[in-house]
């Protein structure tokens, strides 16, 4: 139970009292008048407390080190705490878990605020409230139910083999990935348990312990140079553990706040595993660490730019996804894109890229359409084996689909799937469909005209092509 108190983060105040009134470190912080739709901060944490606790009274910090006091290596919250920042502000235990006196007296999981819903991002929202405002508008703080629900009725599938809740639930990062627990060793009661937990108790994709350390400085820095508990690096251009290949087990961990998640899940471009994996594409949608950096995508006989300043810049995602910190995740051309542009700048730049691969993923499309029609008689039947019956077709046999649209497929996936239609690396991107149209060249296929499609008409036939690949994700296993 010791080890399931997860959070120490906010001010050091006599609890109850001070939570109704919220103040918060150094006087800033707390609740806004615009958090995303949530209700009172206070109310809302105070929530989280069971009957037991709302009427115990505050202990002191050393009190709680009588049982948490850093003794030995599988318990050293108060030592590890005392480094910290939170420490320096006069932050206290009870500030997240709630008042100790009856937890003190006997021990147990009801009468503190513990695991699961000590993670809740109410707990932060204490003291940083204009943070959790912006979490609450961000995707983070949703939850993709599928994946989740899935660990419930197949464990093994979605829990320990490919492990898709360490990603799509946030108690499962902070309990396992980042709790020092194995998935891959977990029983299925245990699986089953903390996915229901994770839609009935505080259904995230990600929580604020997902990226942040609440015990301990930990020496990853912002890019800023700042000191956050950051559980990862934020920049890491070291990329073996999310190498083409590598398995769920290792990709999951992998040392980079955001592309701990935001991988290609082991993708695979080469000839050997395009022919073998053929359900369906194999990068997920989160690939963009593998777009920024260059690599994942079927390459050619020309000449290739791997990455461009966008992998270099200190910070990377941070750099124009959290300018100022700001955690809805999104980009602001005048402050995320800015030293190196000016808003005018990025945004024209922006446009300019995604029309140009927009029009280039359109035109390859257009081509395998166009040889599965004269192969097949079906102009789907370039698709991936679940994609295609995911249609409600019978999907040809795979051996009668050359490697030259095997590849062609891979690396339009790869463009689309990323999201972000070249912005992240456009040499890299439209690099990956030059290699597509060579090898739609080699089987002779007529390079396309160009679509009378409007630009909306475009992204509705691509983002087709995303919804039936999500859906394959949930129904097929390679």
């Amino acid at each position: 139970m010791k080890k399931r108190l997860l959070l120490s983060l906010l001010a050091s105040i006599p609890v109850v009292a001070a939570i109704l009134a919220l103040q918060s470190c150094g006087g800033v912080g707390g609740p806004t008048t615009d958090n995303g739709g949530q209700g009172s901060v206070s109310a809302d944490f105070l929530a989280l407390l069971s009957d037991e606790q709302k009427a115990a009274s505050s202990i002191t910090p050393e009190e709680c080190a009588d049982c948490h006091g850093g003794r030995g290596p599988d318990d050293p919250i108060y030592a590890h705490w005392k480094d910290t920042k939170h420490y320096s502000k006069g932050v206290t235990c009870e500030s997240c878990h709630g008042p100790g006196s009856a937890h003190k007296a006997n021990p147990t999981e009801t009468n503190i605020l513990a695991f699961p819903k000590i993670t809740d991002p109410k707990v932060c929202a204490q003291c940083h409230g204009p943070i959790a405002d912006q979490y609450n508008f961000s995707g983070h703080a949703k939850l993709i139910a599928d994946p989740v629900e899935e660990a419930i009725v197949n464990p093994a599938t979605y829990g320990r083999s490919s492990r898709c809740i360490a990603c799509h639930s946030g108690l499962v990062r902070a309990e396992y990935v980042e709790g020092g627990k194995d998935l891959g060793t977990a029983t299925d009661d245990e699986i089953r348990a903390i996915a229901e937990e994770t839609i009935n108790e505080v259904p995230h994709s990600a929580d604020c312990v997902s990226c942040h350390s609440p015990h301990k400085a930990t020496g990853n820095l912002t890019q800023n140079g700042e000191e956050a508990q950051l559980r990862k690096k934020v920049f890491n251009t070291d990329t073996t553990d999310i190498a083409p290949g590598k398995t769920a087990a290792v990709f999951t961990n992998y040392n980079h706040t955001c592309a701990q998640c935001h991988n290609g899940r082991g993708t695979d471009p080469s000839d050997a595993k395009l022919t073998s994996g053929t359900a369906r594409p194999s990068m997920h949608d989160s690939n963009q660490m593998q777009m920024l950096m260059g690599f994942g995508g079927v390459e050619g006989t020309g000449a290739v730019q791997q990455n461009t300043a966008h992998a270099q810049a200190p910070g990377q995602c941070t750099k124009c996804h959290m300018p100022d910190s700001r955690h809805t995740f999104t980009v602001s051309f005048d402050t995320g894109c800015s030293p190196c542009h000016t808003a005018a700048d990025a945004a024209a730049r922006a446009t300019s890229i995604k029309s140009e691969v927009l029009n280039r993923l359109v035109e390859v499309r257009t081509r395998m359409e166009a040889w599965a029609k004269a192969k097949f008689g079906n102009d789907l039947f370039w698709e991936y084996t679940s994609n295609i019956t995911a249609e409600g077709f019978t999907a040809p046999a795979q051996t009668g689909v050359p490697i030259e649209i095997k590849r062609a497929r891979h690396n339009y996936y790869f463009v689309i799937r990323s999201g972000d239609y070249g912005v992240h690396n456009a040499p890299y991107a439209k690099y990956l469909l030059d290699v597509c149209d060579e090898n739609l060249d080699k089987l002779s296929v007529a390079r396309a005209a160009a679509s009378r499609l409007s630009t909306q008409g475009k992204l509705d036939l691509i983002k087709s092509d995303l919804a039936r690949a999500r859906k394959a994700d949930l129904t097929a296993n390679d």
